[in-house]
């Protein structure tokens, strides 16, 4: 695949110092990716992405003096995976099924008696992606700490961290009312 986005550079030694500079740093490159994505394939692909993106304006790459080049282009794939990983493990806060018949008080029960279910979500909408993904596969699927911390591949330490500052956050909503949130 990089071969055929290598052939639209019109320089042949543009393309034979790119084509180089990908064989000298591909590995380093889909070790940094991996750091981010813990799979292989997908390091790859980040690896790939960026230099199809070099190969479409390789007048960028080559502006850069050819002693930072390597820090400039390791840069650029961290930040793809790590794109790539927020976007393939966001978890989407979604609308909430109807409630079921229940007769038992709940804390849910409590809470939505001092506020609406919709000014919840719209808060919680506007929590760290981070903070809403640990609170719906803590509580919404009800994962353990440890089950949600392998899940997103971080320590149960996060995990807790992450569930407390959002917790934190929604007890403060609650608390002051939605006019400082919502």
């Amino acid at each position: 695949m990089l071969d055929v986005s290598f052939s639209i550079i019109a320089d042949d030694t543009e393309r034979n110092e790119l084509a180089d500079f990908y064989s000298t740093y591909r590995n380093w490159l889909c070790n940094i990716a991996y750091s981010k994505l813990n799979n292989r394939f997908d390091a790859e692909d980040a690896v790939q992405t960026v230099f199809s993106e070099i190969a479409d304006n390789p007048e960028i790459f080559f502006k850069i003096a050819p002693k930072n080049r390597r820090a400039y282009v390791g840069i650029i794939v961290r930040n793809v995976a790590i794109e790539m990983y927020k976007n393939k493990n966001k978890v989407q806060l979604e609308e909430l099924d109807e409630e079921t018949e229940d007769t038992s008080f709940s804390l849910e029960d409590e809470v939505l008696d001092k506020i609406t279910r919709e000014k919840l979500l719209s808060f919680m909408k506007k929590l760290p992606v981070e903070q809403q993904t640990v609170l719906l596969l803590h509580y919404y699927f009800d994962l353990t700490i440890y089950e949600t911390a392998v899940k997103l591949h971080i320590s149960t330490s996060t995990v807790n961290k992450r569930l407390k500052s959002a917790r934190g956050a929604i007890r403060k909503f609650i608390e002051e009312g939605d006019a400082n949130y919502v």
